[in-house]
């Protein structure tokens, strides 16, 4: 009998554990708005940043944490994934190690305006990305030169919100689609 308790315990605290759909309409509503107010502040920035985008086979906006001791750093976030095409959005979460120099805590958004078919079709399975950089922030100023091949086949443009670090590493960055709230 106390067997049977437990595994209904369990299952419903599975049970529960998920989002109402009015929590996920809510948090898309949310990473939606962010998108669009990124993108806003970055044209703002760059006014023919809006051709690439219209002329791109879609676009991603991430809203990201990182954090960084001497050897170690970690982060994530999330965001949408918009199909230029079928205007079908794809939520996902990002998760990130770095390890290498440095110090800091820091939090941005970032765009990535994709112009490859093999780059959109990675985005819908989730995807590894191994690279190196240099970064560099302070409040809402900062300078990332993240070393990619130079026909990546999708373009990054960076918009800090605040914190401060210093950092250069190598760094493994996972994107996986968030099942969640991408289903109808």
């Amino acid at each position: 009998m106390k067997k049977i308790m437990t595994i209904i315990c369990l299952l419903l605290l599975t049970a529960c554990s998920g989002m109402s759909a009015s929590e996920r309409e809510t948090k898309k509503n949310d990473l939606d708005n962010m998108a669009e107010k990124v993108i806003s502040d970055l044209i703002k920035q760059d006014p023919e940043l809006q051709k690439k985008i219209d002329k791109s086979l879609g676009y991603g906006v991430a809203n990201m944490k990182v954090t960084k001791v001497p050897v170690i750093g970690a982060g994530g976030g999330e965001g949408v994934f918009v199909n230029s095409k079928t205007k079908k959005r794809t939520y996902f979460t990002v998760t990130r190690l770095d390890i290498g120099g440095g110090w800091g805590a820091r939090s941005y958004k970032i765009l990535m305006v994709v112009d490859s078919q093999e780059v959109l079709d990675n985005m819908k399975g989730g995807y590894w990305e191994f690279n190196s950089g240099l970064e560099a922030s302070a409040g809402t100023a900062s300078v990332d030169n993240s070393l990619s091949p130079v026909d990546a086949g999708f373009s990054l443009y960076v918009l800090s919100d605040g914190g401060a670090s210093a950092t250069a590493t190598v760094r493994v960055i996972n994107v996986q689609v968030n099942n969640e709230l991408s289903s109808p």
